[in-house]
Formats: C-alpha cells, structure tokens, sequence
C-alpha cells in the first residue's frame, strides 16, 4: 500500500473490521462476541509484526546484509512466518474460519510474488496516486517505488487500485488480506440469541 504510512495502516486496520461489523450484523451474528475465534501460536505473529517494522523502520544498526534490495530478507522472513502460522492454524477448524485463513494466505502470497519479482520493492501507480490527491512516495523509501516501465514487473499485483476518497492505493493481495481477516472474524462470531415471545395472558 502507498500514501501516508500512518494514515494507509489505520485504514489496512480499520477496514476488515467494519466490513466484519457489518457482515456479521447482516447475518444476524453479534459483533462483540468472538468467542468462537481461538487462534494458536500467536507469538509467530507478534513476530512477524516486530520483523516487519524493523524493515521499514531502517535503523542505521542494521546489518547491510538485511538492508539490501529494500529488506527483502526481512520480507521473506515475515512471509514465512506468516504462511506458517495460517497453516498451523488450519486444523480443527470450521470451514468459515478455515476459507478466511485460506484468502489470507493467498493475499500474503500475492503482495510476497509482487515484491520478490521486484527485487523488494511494492511498485505503486504514479498516475493513480495522483489520481487520488496524494505525492508520490520517493524511491528511496524502504518496501515502494514509483512503477516505471521495463524496470518493474507484474503491474497487475501492484498498488494500483485507488481506494475511493482517501490517498491509498492498495494492491489485489492487500485487498484479498483485508477480505480473509473480515471471513476470519465473521465466521467467528457467535449469533445472536433469538428474542423468544413472551406467552400472552389468555
């Protein structure tokens, strides 16, 4: 994803969860009770968070090794771990959760094709980012740069899809995570006790 980095993980964060809200209210399912939900090794996601920071954070410390073609060992390394804890978390599950586990993975392996083939990189659409009222993001800034024919690959895969109203480009990967988080959290919520009619007096 591209635009302000802030302000794109806000939306990234916020979204699956509105649209799990409100699918889950369509379907007579409670919001507020994922109690169904018991995810199993969640230290490899804390994980993979803390890796993935790392790379686009870019500290000085950090050895050249890992720093180069835009951290594309990190990347690998949250990709792994990633695809890990979905296919640990497989088993015993309903098929709901499991079909939402399933589009997450297929939405990690999307974005991790576009970036390899792109040497570390997530091209974003220059054209479409204008489109949408934001500047460009400098080449230099770790994990994007601005397409450029010939250099780049996999156009298709790119942040090339503007999110109406707002400065975000987001890519199909980005929009197959955010769509298996929403399956994730709909199928987990408990439904909704059903309001039983008081007997009327005879």
């Amino acid at each position: 994803m591209t635009a302000v980095p802030s302000f794109t993980g806000v939306v990234f964060i916020a979204s699956p969860l509105l649209i799990a809200a409100i699918v889950g209210t369509f379907l007579g399912r409670d919001p507020l009770r994922l109690t169904a939900l018991r995810l199993r090794y969640p230290a490899l996601i804390w994980a993979a968070a803390a890796i993935a920071a790392l790379r686009y954070a870019d500290p000085a410390w950090l050895p050249e090794t890992l720093r180069r073609d835009s951290g594309i060992l990190l990347a690998v390394a949250v990709w792994v771990l990633g695809a890990i804890w979905v296919w640990t978390n497989l088993p015993g599950r309903p098929p709901g959760q499991r079909v939402g586990l399933l589009v997450l993975l297929a939405g990690g392996a999307a974005n991790a094709v576009a970036i390899a083939v792109n040497r570390g990189a997530m091209p974003y659409a220059r054209a479409g980012t204008q489109g949408t009222g934001s500047s460009p993001r400098p080449d230099e800034a770790v994990g994007h740069a601005a397409w450029e024919a010939g250099r780049h690959r996999l156009a298709w895969l790119s942040d090339v899809i503007p999110v109406p109203g707002t400065a975000v480009l987001v890519s199909v990967g980005d929009l197959l995570l955010i769509g298996g988080i929403a399956a994730l959290l709909v199928s987990a919520m408990r439904p909704r006790p059903s309001k039983q009619l008081s007997p009327t007096a005879s």
